[in-house]
């Protein structure tokens, strides 16, 4: 399903298909708060890196974010591991494909003894982390790249002039304001304000979206019976617990064993309708829902991991994440598209501006979760071009927002490639401000030259 124009219910003078009544505002007089060179909508993997690069890089940068605290999906939703980072390179080697700003993040994570080594089971890979943590360090990193924060607020909408966003309509506690910006780096995961300013995107695959997950940390776990336990033993168990008359919707388990002791993220919930549908999770009403039914499975989890699963006799639900984790929503279209023939063939493209060698990922219907590796050794890369939003000049996007097909997304909706491709569109986005050119016409051997310099990874070392 391809949209275009404003998204629906989410500015003034808008309607839904289940309200018809309107009501007139009076005219109003919006005060500009700022006027940054760059300006990056939401604080999660991707706009955390965007705007440390853009900063960097020597432009005035300003990061909103809806929360009260950065990292998104990493800690809004309690994630607990990073995916996307590293590639299998055999039976006993892995080589990083995401280098840059996340090595920051490690380091400074490290310092803090908040992220483990990379934890391998079978060819699934990920990089636990303590996401309370990384909140803190968030704040160090823009702080130390010199970029502003504004937290708790949010896009409402935007103002275009000859095809550039001219202003962008935020609300807080504030008030309702204005910020212009000579470019704007859409990071929001839902592409709002590329939505706002009438890009053409695609809802998942004619609103058939990847299934969203309500993501929670247990304490009091016997951590290390728990990491010895392989995610198809886990899967085993819980099929068990359906035979026995739980109805869990999902038995295919992420688990993060957390590097405070005792504690372990569960990725395990699965949102859907009772049809099995997926929720339109930029939907107001759906989203409400999804919510809702998230907390139900969680202490539904939780009760049977303490029954089945060893390790987990005494654990119980310390968090649930801020809000349900998303991996899927509106599909920007830019000036080129990530298809899946190219993460499967491992396309290289002369324009790439970021790697990984996570593999196709599918969360849809049944219990399970579908799994389409890449060869062990191997990568694809990710072209400028799905940064670039088509039929805007100043705009970019990068994260999960990406111009991407639904099955492409899969693999490039993860942390790692959130990164590089945040990084990537920052400095593209200084570079654009700092001499007046239109995002598309950014030198790409520039770009990439400069991304290097700073230890992104372009080319991985196997």
């Amino acid at each position: 399903m391809t949209v275009q124009g404003r998204a629906p219910g989410l500015q003034g003078d808008a309607v839904t298909d289940a309200v018809t009544r309107t009501i007139v505002e009076p005219e109003r007089r919006t005060p500009v708060i700022g006027e940054p060179e760059v300006l990056v909508v939401g604080g999660g993997a991707a706009g955390i890196a965007a705007a440390c690069a853009a900063a960097r890089s020597g432009a005035d940068t300003l990061l909103i974010e809806r929360f009260g605290f950065l990292g998104g999906t990493l800690t809004a939703v309690s994630l607990g591991g990073f995916c996307g980072t590293h590639a299998i390179v055999d039976d006993s080697r892995l080589a990083r494909v995401v280098g840059g700003l996340y090595l920051d993040l490690e380091d400074r994570l490290g310092v803090r003894s908040a992220i483990s080594p990379p934890v391998r089971q079978g060819r699934i890979l990920g990089v636990p982390y303590d996401s309370v943590c990384l909140k803190l360090v968030a704040d160090e990193m823009l702080a130390a790249h010199g970029a502003a924060t504004l937290l708790h607020t949010q896009v409402v909408g935007v103002q275009v002039e000859r095809h550039r966003v001219v202003a962008v309509i935020v609300e807080n506690k504030g008030g309702r304001s204005a910020i212009c910006p000579r470019v704007v780096v859409d990071c929001s995961g839902d592409g709002d304000v590329a939505a706002f300013a009438g890009a053409e995107y695609s809802l998942g695959d004619n609103g058939r979206t990847q299934a969203g997950s309500t993501m929670f940390r247990l304490s009091g776990v016997d951590t290390t019976t728990a990491s010895k336990l392989t995610r198809p033993q886990i899967r085993e168990l819980l099929e068990r617990a359906v035979g026995e008359g739980y109805p869990l919707p999902r038995t295919a388990t992420g688990v993060h064993v957390n590097p405070i002791e005792g504690v372990v993220h569960l990725n395990v919930t699965r949102l859907a309708r009772a049809d099995g549908s997926t929720y339109d999770l930029t939907n107001p009403q759906d989203l409400t829902e999804a919510e809702r039914v998230g907390r139900t499975q969680a202490f539904l989890y939780e009760e049977v991991f303490r029954r089945y699963i060893p390790g987990f006799e005494r654990a119980r639900i310390v968090d649930i994440g801020a809000m349900v984790g998303i991996r899927e929503t509106r599909l920007v279209k830019g000036e080129e598209v990530l298809t899946e023939e190219a993460v499967r063939s491992c396309t290289k493209p002369q324009n790439r501006i970021a790697c990984t060698s996570w593999p196709l990922e599918t969360h849809q219907g049944g219990r399970g979760t579908t799994w389409e590796f890449l060869p062990d050794g191997e990568y694809y890369g990710i072209p400028y071009g799905c940064l670039v939003v088509s039929g805007l000049e100043n705009v970019l996007v990068a994260g999960r927002n990406l111009s991407a097909t639904h099955v492409a997304q899969a693999s490039a909706r993860v942390a790692g490639p959130c990164f590089a491709m945040g990084e990537a569109a920052g400095v593209a986005a200084a570079m654009a401000a700092g001499v007046d050119v239109r995002a598309s016409d950014v030198p790409v051997d520039r770009l990439q030259w400069t991304l290097e310099r700073h230890g992104a990874i372009l080319t991985p070392a196997f």
